[in-house]
């Protein structure tokens, strides 16, 4: 079957250097046999580049756009200023847009799907709520596909557990208080403390500053035994940001409270939320570099289950003495990181999940 001919939007800069998943999903994009792509990052703005990207729109025959989650996730960066804006929106082709960070700026997202007229949207979480929500307020079809590719050239095992000279390692983002928790502190913080009397070697940080590129990320796996984790996102989605908006103007005036005030104060009585719960690229990195990975109980969009693929610790670490039992047995360890293992290579791949997006895609065009 001929390949379906898309322009493939992205974005390569220093501020996304450290989210691994937005440089793999246009790498394997352009490698993938169902599609054949002109790749265009929307900040190149040499003159070569810009001189590349017109002639591509304007006579370059595509079944497709299609606008990956660097394009509008944390910012935007394909605004009505840009040229290309104006040029993707003429375009008569079905547009595709892989939404990411579903918990804000989410009336700006809507707004560019109505502005682009997005046929299809491809959500990270693959919750029917969640769907529902898309489907009604932009009439188009709506995906759930992971943000969280593995790219088995960057992501193995290459070196073995025992040779692994830490214990417990862990890199991420501060969770923004407007999600309902901190779960990513509360994680890092209660090893940290408590982990030394267990005498491990832990490499914890949740610092800008400590976080790696795709490559060195892959090396810092491979020196952990063990990785922490939790689910993305949080439990409280709305296309509104109101709570979002709600707490930023709160902030203002109330700078020194606390997280347990903030959450009191938006979340206690919230009538009827809609999670918004997904896993994240660093799980299934984890996992493809056989990494025992130490989580908060959670979905993990159905795909890791705990003690099969993963040690779950509760969120109240009521049953942390149990876990640090489970870690210290090799054979049990050996059992979870293969069978997460074969979870991400079965199913995780940038080459499986752009299957799934090639079958959401046919019935648009």
């Amino acid at each position: 079957m001929k390949p379906v001919s898309v322009l493939l939007l992205y974005t390569h800069s220093p501020v996304n250097k450290t989210f691994s998943y937005q440089y793999g999903w246009p790498r394997k994009f352009l490698a993938h046999p169902r599609f054949q792509c002109t790749p265009v990052n929307v900040l190149d703005r040499s003159w070569r580049a810009l001189c590349e990207r017109y002639r591509a729109l304007w006579h370059g025959k595509f079944d497709a756009i299609v606008i990956l989650h660097s394009v509008f996730s944390n910012g935007c960066y394909l605004r009505p200023r840009h040229p290309l804006f104006h040029a993707v929106k003429a375009s008569k082709v079905p547009k595709a847009y892989f939404i990411g960070n579903e918990y804000k700026l989410m009336p700006e997202k809507m707004a560019f799907c109505d502005a682009l007229g997005i046929k299809l949207l491809i959500s990270q979480s693959n919750s029917p709520a969640v769907h529902r929500l898309y489907r009604e307020r932009l009439k188009c079809a709506v995906a759930g596909i992971p943000s969280a590719g593995l790219d088995t050239a960057v992501f193995y095992p290459r070196t073995p557990y025992k040779e692994r000279p830490i214990d417990i390692g862990y890199r991420s983002d501060e969770s923004p208080i407007y999600l309902g928790h901190t779960e990513r502190r509360q994680i890092a913080d209660y090893l940290l403390e408590h982990g030394p009397g267990y005498g491990l070697t832990l490499d914890i940080s949740l610092k800008q500053a400590d976080r790696f590129g795709e490559h060195e990320w892959a090396v810092f796996l491979n020196r952990c035994k063990a990785q922490l984790g939790t689910e993305a996102g949080g439990d409280y989605f709305e296309l509104t940001d109101a709570t979002r908006k709600g707490y930023r103007q709160y902030a203002k005036h109330h700078a020194r409270a606390t997280p347990e005030e903030i959450i009191d104060r938006f979340f206690k009585s919230y009538v009827n939320p809609t999670a918004m719960r997904v896993i994240s690229g660093r799980i299934v990195e984890a996992a493809g570099t056989k990494t025992v990975q130490i989580l908060f109980e959670g979905r993990y969009n159905g795909y890791f289950q705990p003690d099969v693929h993963y040690i779950a610790l509760k969120k109240d670490f009521s049953n942390f003495t149990g876990v640090m039992e489970k870690l210290r047995d090799e054979s049990y360890c050996r059992a979870l990181t293969d069978n997460a293992y074969e979870v991400a290579i079965k199913e995780l791949t940038h080459e499986k999940l752009i299957d799934q997006f090639y079958d959401a895609l046919v019935p648009v065009l």
